[in-house]
């Protein structure tokens, strides 16, 4: 009796262990999401030291008895999780909406020919954009579905050409004003309208480039502005902006849209 009593006592501290280190696991995933979301957001990045300088002071008036600190504290914590979810409402809905993004297998259908044409009309495109200094917002989907986003604007269902994507930014057409969302080899939409960011950013950056980093914040979409101010081509990816030299424009769009790669491992798969 005494010995199936300690095998039961040992097989109930087993399933608590484990329990407790998948509990812990998965706060720690959690807490690693959660901070690489930010990573980039300062003011999220200064709550978190905030939080950090807190949990240090609770421990200091655990171990030196000092109530009313311990009180102070106790009170700041307790009212804490509701004034983070007012003050970063629109982090939390951010990360909410990251999460819930459709993932897509993205396969371009095209030929290596075709990937060449279609790189070749978006860089004429977007270089005679960038020297007439014509405002420009170039969205391409990735593995999220942009759909809620081509709902925002007007459908255009066409092929991409350079002559196309020209007279869509044009400033007498009314699709001018916002972005143009490509899928694939089509160009979807036009028009269309996304969340702009809320980083803090120089005031040379106008609206366009606001939204460019916000659908990027949102999604894994790759995003190219053109600035009417200065011709700058700049690419918006993961809640950044990065400047794109005009001589290297179409390298960087292979690499960032890797549709070479793509077929290459293609072939790869199906030879073996």
């Amino acid at each position: 009796m005494k010995c199936g009593d300690k095998m039961s006592f040992s097989l109930a501290d087993i399933i608590n262990s484990l329990r407790s280190a998948i509990d812990l696991i998965a706060v720690w995933f959690i807490l690693f999401y959660l901070i690489s979301m930010f990573r980039t957001n300062m003011k999220t990045m200064q709550l978190f030291k905030g939080v950090l300088f807190i949990l240090i002071v609770k421990l200091c008036t655990s171990l030196f008895g000092l109530t009313t600190l311990n009180y102070l504290v106790d009170s700041i914590i307790n009212w804490g999780v509701l004034a983070v979810i007012i003050i970063f409402q629109p982090e939390i809905r951010t990360l909410l909406e990251k999460m819930g993004q459709t993932k897509l297998n993205v396969t371009t259908g095209m030929s290596d020919d075709e990937k060449e044409r279609v790189l070749d009309e978006l860089v004429n495109a977007i270089v005679t954009l960038a020297r007439d200094q014509t405002g420009a917002l170039i969205t391409f989907e990735r593995t999220q579905s942009l759909q809620d986003y081509i709902n925002t604007g007007t459908k255009v269902n066409a092929d991409i050409k350079s002559e196309m994507l020209q007279t869509i930014f044009w400033e007498g057409t009314p699709l001018h004003d916002g972005a143009t969302i490509i899928q694939g080899d089509r160009i979807a939409a036009a028009a269309a309208f996304y969340p702009p960011t809320n980083k803090e950013l120089s005031p040379k950056f106008g609206a366009r480039h606001r939204a460019a980093i916000g659908i990027s914040e949102l999604t894994d979409s790759l995003t190219v502005v053109v600035s009417e101010e200065t011709g700058t081509i700049s690419f918006a990816v993961d809640g950044e902006l990065k400047k794109i030299p005009t001589k290297e424009l179409k390298a960087a769009l292979v690499n960032e849209l890797n549709w070479f790669k793509s077929s290459t491992e293609e072939d790869k798969l199906d030879e073996s």
